[in-house]
């Protein structure tokens, strides 16, 4: 379906050089297999405390407010964040198009400053913004992508909002080794099938999405393929490479997402 690693490899070559480190109004996919993961707050009111799990610093995937590219070096992680498209769009873009620095979020929100932000149009088939969780060599090999084990953990958290000429039509996933073709599972190219293919990512829609801040829990148990390539009982929660936010196909998209974390 798509090929994202080596040019994600590329970027993260430079990214991983850098040591990374709640009320704004606003200013996103496909829907999931299995229903839509709703946001936890309604209305245009912002409720600072929606998110309210005891702190546990290995939990953070990133909070933005370094600003870089680098997501949190916590729990053994030291992803990045990166967005593209494939390139067969005529006249699509995406901004940023590479290594995604956090941009300053208008007025704050709850004492966040800064937040991950990707804006484009035109994609016919992918555009996605992605973090890693980790970059490095395995057995002496080449640097690249390395899965991280979130064994443990039961989901995500995040904050996310639109900007008021964006699709509310966006969808969170999580690639595993078996989605990943880093993992070895699955088949890239032009030789896959429906049976095998990679980036058939355990996934579900975003709704509620609007132009305030909402939070977002997302268990992994929530989660479903999307039925076009290798398939699997549930994600691997032990071998998690990255977690994608991606509009849906055709639209004009303007997306933040902020302090994310695993629960």
């Amino acid at each position: 379906m798509r090929s994202v690693t080596s040019t994600l490899a590329l970027t993260l070559v430079s990214i991983m050089a850098v040591t990374a480190g709640c009320g704004g109004s606003g200013g996103g996919g496909a829907a999931g297999t299995g229903g839509g993961a709703a946001g936890m707050g309604g209305g245009t009111t912002i409720n600072c405390n929606a998110i309210s799990d005891p702190i546990d610093p290995t939990a953070l995937i990133d909070d933005m407010e370094a600003p870089d590219a680098a997501a949190a070096m916590q729990g053994g992680r030291n992803g990045a964040w990166w967005a593209g498209g494939d390139a067969e769009s005529v006249g699509a873009f995406i901004r940023p198009d590479g290594t995604v620095d956090a941009e300053a979020i208008p007025g704050g929100r709850c004492g966040s400053m800064y937040a991950a932000r990707v804006t484009g149009q035109g994609f016919t088939q992918w555009a996605v913004l992605t973090v890693s969780m980790g970059w490095g060599s395995v057995d002496g090999g080449a640097d690249n992508l390395l899965p991280f084990d979130a064994t443990g953990r039961h989901g995500i958290t995040f904050w996310a909002r639109i900007g008021d000429t964006s699709t509310d039509s966006f969808r969170v996933s999580v690639s595993d080794k078996y989605s990943q073709p880093l993992g070895g599972f699955c088949v890239d190219g032009p030789t896959s099938t429906i049976d095998d293919a990679c980036f058939d990512m355990f996934t579900v829609g975003l709704t509620q999405l609007s132009t305030t801040w909402k939070p977002y829990r997302i268990p992994f148990n929530g989660l479903a393929q999307r039925n076009f390539g290798l398939k699997r009982p549930a994600l691997d929660v032990s071998s998690i490479y990255t977690i994608e936010f991606a509009p849906a196909p055709s639209t004009t998209f303007d997306f933040w997402v902020d302090d994310i974390n695993f629960y």
